[in-house]
């Protein structure tokens, strides 16, 4: 099952990456044993069919892996190289926070400011502030109602539609992925800054750090070196549309794997932002984690303090299963147990009406509650439907586990909570593991 909850699926939990781990680094972790690992990781995963792109690994500056990954007998126009230019998508996030910080240093603006500073008119305004934003604490939903709708919104209409949304929580009292957030951001610096936010960020960031081939993402205009997307559709892989990567007038770059690393070396020194407000970026383990799905595209930046250590990739091809790769690299930088990736095969097994019963009903996606999904039992069969009417049958391995495809560890996962006694579901989509809430 090609499943996709919106055209911009990622990255649900990434802006708080995995912030858990990464540090309890086992410090005898040799470099060659980490180059060799991960090395052997990504390779396995090329010849899967299920990554092509660059990566770059490093600790403490040293750099232990730089290579690129192309898969055998690819599409012609899906090979890359070095210099390959990406869509890194919500890894952009970055640089408007970067941005956000440039203006507190100026002394422009100030991370407890309200919204209603710059928003005149904004519902409950007064309570969010910059920081609960940048946090993903502002209460603000995830995305815009229905803004798939919609083939270009321009920041003015960004506004007009993000205050007709109600607040899902009081403002600083929960955490909630909100892409809604960073758009407000973007505008933010566009009012503050005196020559806008695309001059701005250029000036203060892209320019003085030596970013030369990084730039906002925009359809009509040529990218150097720009690459086109993949997809996978019923087990081939098919060019992606382009026609959703530049959807909204905001912060959508276009990067290198080169210009990214560069930034993740002299970005954070001191040098270009001061050192209090460099914390800003990092959470509470001293880790920056930030990762980015467009159509046909995959980005990570991993960025720990308290390691040393560095850890990017950018992919034109969406069939990589991102949370196993970004889960498993931070463990073999830990020294963890891991499992090298190989292939599956899944089993169907027959399963009674009568169990498969229990699983139906209505879920409500956590993290995007606008998104749901219907579960029905029909003739024996389990088949699952999303908000946009799109229909697929899931097949049984066990008495929980169900797939779409037999080569793929995508699919739904029930659990019993035995306070409620209803049955819960996980659902994993490209490698995402994404919780529901069951509503009836």
């Amino acid at each position: 099952m090609k499943y996709q909850f919106s055209l911009m699926l990622f990255l649900l939990f990434f802006s708080l990456g995995f912030s858990q781990e990464g540090s309890q680094l086992n410090v005898g972790v040799e470099n060659t044993t980490i180059k060799k690992e991960a090395d052997e990781y990504f390779s396995s995963l090329t010849a899967l069919r299920q990554f092509n792109g660059n990566v770059i690994i490093a600790r403490n500056g040293v750099v232990l892996l730089n290579k690129t990954y192309n898969l055998q007998n690819g599409p012609k126009d899906m090979l890359i190289n070095r210099n390959s230019t990406f869509i890194i998508a919500s890894v952009s996030k970055v640089f408007v926070k970067y941005g956000i910080l440039k203006l507190v240093e100026q002394n422009k603006i100030s991370l407890n400011d309200h919204l209603s500073k710059f928003l005149f008119g904004f519902p409950e305004g007064e309570k969010i502030t910059i920081r609960h934003l940048m946090q993903h604490q502002s209460g603000l939903p995830r995305e815009i109602t229905d803004y798939e709708k919609f083939d270009k919104l321009s920041g003015d209409q960004i506004i007009e539609l993000a205050k007709k949304e109600k607040l899902l929580f009081e403002p600083g009292s929960q955490t909630l992925y909100s892409n809604i957030g960073f758009l407000l951001l973007h505008n933010i610096i566009n009012k503050v800054a005196s020559e806008g936010y695309l001059k701005f960020i250029k000036k203060e960031i892209f320019d003085p750090i030596g970013l030369h081939n990084t730039n906002e993402y925009n359809g009509k205009s040529p990218v150097k070196n720009f690459v086109n997307g993949f997809d996978i559709e019923d087990g081939k892989i098919i060019k992606a549309s382009a026609k959703e990567l530049d959807r909204f007038e905001t912060g959508n770059y276009a990067s290198t794997i080169d210009d990214l690393f560069h930034f993740s070396q002299e970005g954070f020194n001191g040098k270009h932002l001061q050192k209090d407000l460099i914390k800003e970026l990092f959470d509470e383990n001293d880790v920056l984690a930030q990762a980015g799905g467009r159509p046909g595209y995959r980005a990570y930046f991993y960025k720990n303090r308290k390691t040393g250590f560095d850890f990017i990739f950018l992919s034109n091809y969406t069939g990589v299963p991102f949370q196993q790769v970004t889960q498993d690299i931070v463990k073999i930088f830990e020294g963890k147990a891991y499992h090298v990736p190989r292939a599956i095969k899944r089993q169907k097994i027959s399963l009674s009406e009568n169990v498969m019963k229990r699983y139906e009903g209505k879920y409500i996606l956590e993290i995007d509650q606008s998104q749901y999904l219907v579960i029905i039992i029909k003739e024996g069969k389990l088949y699952i439907t999303n908000k946009d009417g799109e229909t697929s049958e899931g097949v049984p391995d066990s008495e929980l586990t169900f797939f779409f495809d037999a080569a793929s560890n995508d699919g739904l996962i029930f659990t019993l909570n035995k306070d409620t006694g209803i049955y819960e579901l996980e659902m994993i989509s490209d490698g995402l593991h994404l919780k529901t809430k069951k509503v009836n």
